[in-house]
């Protein structure tokens, strides 16, 4: 029994000592500390600047634009930013610029989308141009082929609107807006049961068809202003 207990005890000294002789080993040479991803870093602070967008805090976005291009070049997606935010502070020319950059790159759609929103009601021939140009290289985009549609109607220009309409309200069947904006082609071209329809089927209330009727007036008066005739 104590040969076998001086035994043990030898054999835990040893491996104690061995554990004392093996340090740990040294660190590969492509060894980096943890460190926050500079690419994690720019898309929370772009994450940021698209919620101040959304909440209509245009120079809030500025300003983190502007602190952001001090610490990183100007990608893509930044110029994209700050371009929509410009153009909701009306600042056009800024704006158009900064949209023009990115043709031929890879936020080209969204680019010719922006220039479609901002001449919309200075240059609706040349918004709807733009517009087509969104819609044919991000042909899925629900925001896309409703402003196209809207666009169109507001031109006059309804066999055209009704498949940019319907393609929004199809790839979308809950947003309100495409399904509203139908509504107001169909009352535009006289067809009252199909609006009717739609609207029962959508649940619309009566409230906001009458709205949308009077919408679909303000719009009228609009083509007849700029054909310089009276409206219908």
């Amino acid at each position: 029994m104590i040969r076998d207990g001086l035994l043990l005890a030898t054999l835990l000294l040893s491996a104690c000592a061995a554990n004392r002789q093996s340090p740990r080993p040294p660190p590969p040479d492509d060894y980096k500390p943890d460190v926050a991803d500079p690419q994690k870093v720019q898309q929370i602070r772009s994450d940021v600047i698209r919620g101040l967008l959304d909440k209509g805090q245009y120079y809030a976005a500025l300003a983190h634009i502007e602190e952001q291009k001090q610490s990183v070049s100007d990608s893509a997606e930044l110029i994209w930013l700050e371009a929509e935010t410009r153009r909701h502070l009306l600042q056009t020319a800024q704006a158009d610029a900064l949209y023009r950059r990115l043709v031929g790159g890879a936020l080209e759609g969204k680019a010719y989308h922006g220039l479609g929103l901002m001449y919309a009601k200075t240059d609706l021939d040349g918004a709807i141009r733009n517009l087509r140009n969104a819609a044919m290289r991000l042909p899925t985009d629900v925001e896309i082929r409703n402003d196209l549609g809207y666009a169109l109607m507001e031109a006059g220009r309804y066999t055209e609107a009704l498949p940019e309409l319907s393609t929004a309200a199809e790839l979308a069947p809950s947003q309100l807006k495409s399904r509203n904006n139908l509504i107001i082609l169909m009352l535009l071209t006289g067809n009252q049961n199909g609006a009717d329809r739609l609207a029962q089927q959508s649940g619309t209330t009566p409230d906001t068809l009458k709205m949308l009727r009077e919408q679909a007036q303000g719009i009228r008066q609009q083509q007849a202003a700029r054909h310089g005739r009276a409206p219908t």
